[in-house]
């Protein structure tokens, strides 16, 4: 009887301070109030921003700065050399093209297929349509780890092994299943009627589809392609048993080429990792507006 007194009045305790959060956050946003909660996040933004701060920051002082005590170089520590130093690489440029070459086919790839397939899941009905989605969002669900070994005896099957092309592939394996969940979402959200209407105006299922489900699902398109790139651009996993020479090799790779069995070269680790972070920013920064728009807006309903 004790216990379960105790456990009732630590949940009542729960849901009155639950209670007094909603009610506090319902009223009016006071500039005090408004302050605190800026100043809450700008402080969790900084916590989260702050190690990708200090690896930028390294990649232009030099090795002697990184096993220092301080914190701040100071001005005539900066350098470029750093820089100068990775790209110079002659396989870490070759790892960034073939990264730039893959990532970019799987997107494309995913999002025409997953355009389709979106479209034939909201459009139509037809047997084995709600386990076929499921089975989409189950690929999720399981350890990538799981499937490598068989992927890696098709692959050779095949003899797609030591191919760009087939990383493309088991890249766009990977997306295409989230990809096309993510884009019935917003298919879904788009009114049949206007489908009806094209359809009277003699336009085909392929015309209601270019020419107006995908113009007004652009956010998604947008997120699921964004979503695609960068599970494609950080893939480390299917690319170490899919590659067997530099020619194949991605930038996770590149990492890598600065460090040996005895030895780290952190400057150069360092700014070979942010070389890698900066298409991804610089893409987000291209699309943000739709980026946004698209999380937003969910398309996460499925059925």
């Amino acid at each position: 009887m004790a216990t379960e007194t105790n456990t009732r009045t630590a949940e009542s305790t729960d849901r009155s301070f639950a209670d007094r959060i909603d009610a506090w956050l319902a009223e009016d946003m006071s500039p005090k109030r408004a302050l605190a909660v800026y100043a809450v996040i700008g402080v969790y933004i900084a916590f989260l921003l702050l190690p990708v701060a200090y690896m930028m920051m390294a990649t232009f002082t030099s090795p002697d700065f990184l096993y220092s005590p301080r914190l701040v170089p100071a001005l005539g520590e900066l350098t470029l050399d750093n820089y100068v130093a990775v790209l110079s690489t002659g396989l870490f440029q070759q790892y960034f093209v073939n990264s730039a070459i893959v990532a970019t086919s799987t997107t494309l790839l995913t999002l025409v297929v997953g355009t389709l397939a979106a479209y034939s899941l909201s459009r139509f009905e037809y047997f084995g349509r709600s386990g076929l989605l499921f089975s989409f969002l189950g690929t999720q669900m399981l350890p990538r780890v799981l499937v490598l070994i068989p992927f890696f005896l098709v692959m050779f099957t095949l003899g797609l092994i030591d191919s760009l092309l087939g990383i493309i592939i088991a890249h766009s394996v990977l997306g295409i299943p989230l990809g096309t969940w993510l884009l019935k979402g917003y298919f879904d959200d788009i009114p049949r009627s206007l489908d009806e209407a094209a359809k009277m105006d003699g336009c085909s299922h392929l015309d209601i589809l270019w020419r107006i489900i995908v113009p007004m699902s652009l956010p998604g398109i947008t997120v699921a392609g964004f979503y695609t790139f960068i599970l494609s651009w950080n893939d480390f996993l299917f690319v170490s048993i899919l590659s067997q020479t530099a020619a194949t090799r991605t930038l996770p790779f590149g990492l890598q080429l600065f460090q040996s069995q005895n030895t780290i070269a952190w400057e150069l680790l360092l700014t070979a990792a942010t070389l890698t972070m900066i298409p991804v920013v610089l893409l987000f920064a291209v699309f943000q507006q739709w980026v946004v728009e698209g999380l937003a807006t969910g398309g996460m309903k499925g059925s």
